[in-house]
């Protein structure tokens, strides 16, 4: 027997501290639930388990950004809903005032309400909101850029792009136009009717001078008594309501700018009416669609006129466009921002009608803007102009709807008001302007209906989303659960048997310790 080393409290000491070793890190999985609290416990499983538990997270994340985005969407087709049922109310008073039982007061009366209808759709697309973001101004919808190229004086090869915002305007893409760069040629720039009559009101109407005049359907009543100024106000009275601008002439050549383009360059007389002017008279509406005919029930008024002396001095014409050549892109040197006119095929169709220019191809595609009549362009002197309409997938409402990054949701909605949806000039009191109309508003909710459509269908695809990241998220969360979570049944029985162990070697090392005391017993004999 010895007394200087304890051997066995020293075995059975270092046995107690592993039972106690392993008590505690059984109490720690029980009291927490893991099967490892520290990276030290299951190095790759922490690892595993933290990456899971950042996808979960994300998951739950872009789940509530699908609800979101589902009450966005809602409120979209909402206010979508109330614009329908004001255009419906529209289509409804063209079709009343159509009918010739209607007389000037009553087609006034009804135009009021058109007008104020029209302000409550415009009142709707601007006030629409969702947390603060404005849905139906066009915000939200793919953004589209319009240049132009020019070249120096020396016709060198620096290039110069420079916005054609304000006389390329309305641009208008379906889902279809993939983003890219678009060049299309205005050969012809849109231009209005002009005509003139060789006289005028030269002197107070007398009753062998007294007549109607009609212009284009509308009914100019020339009285007995009116004044020269009184007749011509008569008579751009029932010309404005013929769809055409009458303009007292002063006989300078015209020069079109921005601010005449309605008269096509001519410019009023400094006076209001006097007798030595020409009467010029511009149809409203561009090309095709616009036209000016002049009649009268008077001989004597017609003669006062000179209505035999009318004269159309420019006939109207509808915008004229085109496709570059494929072979001209290629022949291009500035390869620093190349034409990517391989998005057009040779199907691709251009039309212009009055001031706006629709190009369609196949596969849904079909691009249309409107162009202002100061366009540079001029077909008699081969002067073109050459735009470029780019296409960017910017703009649209981009929604998460996934834990990890590009996994988005990218929600178009167009603008809707009575400019892009050409009803800002809807008039029934003009000549066929309540025909007009009805086709007019058959294509303005057409394209409310189909934006409709594609908010449902953007619905439809959040719910599938949103249940689809909960479906994963809980499959994600069960095979963390197994991968992480203790089990505690079997860990309760491991935590049981470190007690006992730990019990008994506290038992032996107090057992132990008492060795060296038989010692003494030695000693004494």
């Amino acid at each position: 027997m010895k007394i200087n080393q304890n051997i066995s409290a020293v075995i059975v000491n270092d046995q107690l501290l592993r039972n106690e070793y392993n008590l505690s890190e059984s109490v720690k999985k029980l009291s927490s639930g893991y099967k490892f609290n520290s990276a030290k416990d299951n190095p790759s499983g922490v690892a595993i388990s933290y990456q899971m538990q950042a996808q979960i997270n994300a998951l739950n994340r872009a789940s509530a950004n699908t609800t979101d985005g589902t009450s966005m969407v809602e409120t979209i087709d909402g206010a979508m809903g109330e614009m329908t049922s004001v255009l419906q109310r529209m289509r409804e008073l063209c079709v009343q005032a159509a009918s010739d039982t209607n007389t000037e007061t009553d087609k006034d009366a009804i135009q009021q309400e058109i007008d104020a209808l029209k302000k409550e759709v415009n009142r709707i697309s601007t006030d629409t909101e969702f947390n603060g973001k404005t849905l139906l101004d066009g915000s939200l919808d793919r953004r589209s850029y319009v240049t132009t190229k020019t070249v120096d004086e020396d016709d060198e090869d620096i290039v110069m792009e420079s916005s054609m915002f304000e006389q390329i305007s309305n641009v208008q893409i379906s889902d279809s136009v993939q983003s890219g760069k678009y060049s299309v040629v205005i050969e012809t720039a849109p231009t209005h009717t002009v005509a003139t009559i060789g006289g005028g009101f030269s002197e107070t109407i007398t009753k062998e001078f007294a007549g109607r005049i009609t212009i284009n359907g509308a009914i100019a009543d020339i009285k007995e008594g009116m004044t020269p100024e009184q007749a011509f106000a008569e008579l751009c009275r029932a010309a404005e309501i013929g769809n055409v601008n009458t303009l007292a002439w002063d006989g300078e050549e015209p020069e079109l700018t921005e601010n005449n383009l309605d008269s096509q360059g001519y410019n009023p007389s400094p006076e209001i009416y006097s007798d030595a002017n020409q009467i010029i008279f511009v149809a409203e509406r561009y090309g095709s669609e616009g036209k000016i005919e002049i009649s009268c029930d008077n001989e004597k008024l017609s003669q006062m006129l000179g209505l035999d002396g009318f004269e159309i001095l420019e006939e109207g014409k509808d915008v004229k466009a085109s496709i570059p050549a494929l072979e001209q892109a290629e022949e291009e040197e500035d390869t620093e921002s190349p034409v990517n006119e391989e998005q057009f095929t040779g199907q691709a169709i251009v039309k212009g009608t009055g001031n706006r220019v629709t190009i369609t191809d196949k596969s849904g595609f079909e691009m249309s803007f409107d162009v202002r009549g100061d366009i540079a362009a001029d077909e008699e002197e081969d002067i073109t102009q050459e735009i470029m309409v780019e296409t960017t997938d910017i703009g649209t409402l981009q929604l998460q709807i996934g834990g990890n990054e590009g996994q988005e949701l990218a929600v178009r909605v167009p603008k809707l008001d009575t400019e892009s949806m050409h009803i800002d000039d809807l008039n029934v009191v003009k000549t066929n302007g309540a025909a007009r109309g009805i086709t007019q508003m058959d294509v303005a909710i057409g394209m409310v209906s189909e934006a409709r459509s594609k908010m449902g269908a953007y619905e439809n695809s959040l719910d599938f989303a949103k249940n689809s990241l909960d479906a994963t998220s809980e499959d994600m969360t069960t095979a963390i659960s197994r991968l992480a979570d203790v089990d505690m049944a079997q860990e309760m029985t491991t935590y049981t048997n470190a007690s006992v162990l730990t019990q008994a070697s506290i038992s032996v090392l107090s057992q132990a310790n008492d060795l060296p005391q038989q010692v003494l017993s030695l000693l004494q004999a």
